[in-house]
């Protein structure tokens, strides 16, 4: 079966904050998307009459960022980075935090909502936004929006790849909709993992093979399934990962895992 977000996605009029919130509403059913539209509206509202003359990247990338970071209040996530909540668009609403992507897609739907070219930046290890379109200027979400120049890209790129690292042209590449969405799913698949919540692991595997078709997908999610004690579905997706990358490098380290799983249902049955 085709998911919501799936369907979102494969719409090209759907902005991007709606298919982040598909994203949220895996974990929270109940919220109302008209609700949230409708206060991306009204925090986008006061900002109109401002930007209405500025047709300079730089001045509307300024006055975007004291609107979203001064008078709404959003700011980066200091305290608690890896809390799942910051990668949930309609929490980081509520909370005004965030972290770098959650952040850039906030600028990006309050941007577009009174005419400016909000982008999001696919920095390795830090998403950034692009303002203004290709001769814009970039600007770091998590750090109030300020402008990024070529130093503080230097700086984070050897944070994210190392002292020798520098900028390549494939680091400022626009991400698009769909990259957007599997970076999010790609950061709470890190988080579930790191906390052993495996059954929220699971529904992320679930949504990032269904994206990509990335076979290890299916291998994290049997994995899940396993440690859930869903013995039938770890192995389905198990033996499916071993016929779809026989060479893998864990191959062996999966049929292992797939033996244990069998004689484990074996033992149930």
């Amino acid at each position: 079966m085709t998911s919501n977000l799936r369907l979102r996605l494969d719409d090209p009029t759907t902005p991007i904050e709606i298919a982040a919130f598909e994203v949220a509403r895996d974990v929270y059913p109940t919220i109302d998307e008209a609700a949230f539209t409708a206060t991306l509206d009204e925090l986008a509202l006061p900002l109109a009459p401002r930007v209405a003359r500025i047709q300079e990247p730089r001045g509307q990338a300024l006055a975007l960022s004291a609107h979203c970071y001064g008078t709404l209040g959003f700011r980066g996530d200091e305290d608690s980075y890896y809390d799942p909540q910051n990668s949930f668009l309609p929490r980081v609403l509520e909370r005004r935090r965030g972290i770098p992507i959650s952040l850039a897609v906030v600028l990006m739907a309050i941007g577009r909502r009174v005419g400016m070219v909000v982008e999001g930046v696919g920095f390795p290890g830090h998403f950034l936004a692009r303002i203004g379109g290709p001769d814009g200027v970039l600007v770091d979400p998590f750090n109030r929006g300020t402008i990024v120049d070529n130093a503080a890209l230097e700086r984070l790129v050897r944070r994210a790849l190392g002292p020798q690292a520098t900028v390549q042209p494939q680091h400022l590449v626009i991400a698009d909709r769909h990259a957007i969405i599997v970076r999010m799913l790609t950061n709470l698949d890190a988080i579930y993992n790191a906390r052993k919540e495996h059954a929220l692991a699971m529904l992320v595997c679930d949504r990032l093979f269904e994206l990509t078709e990335q076979p290890s997908r299916l291998r994290d999610r049997g994995t899940h399934a396993l440690a859930l004690g869903a013995v039938a579905s770890a192995r389905q997706d198990l033996e499916r990962y071993l016929e779809l990358a026989p060479d893998a490098t864990d191959a062996r380290a999966v049929r292992d895992a797939l033996s244990r799983a069998t004689a484990r249902g074996s033992i149930l049955h």
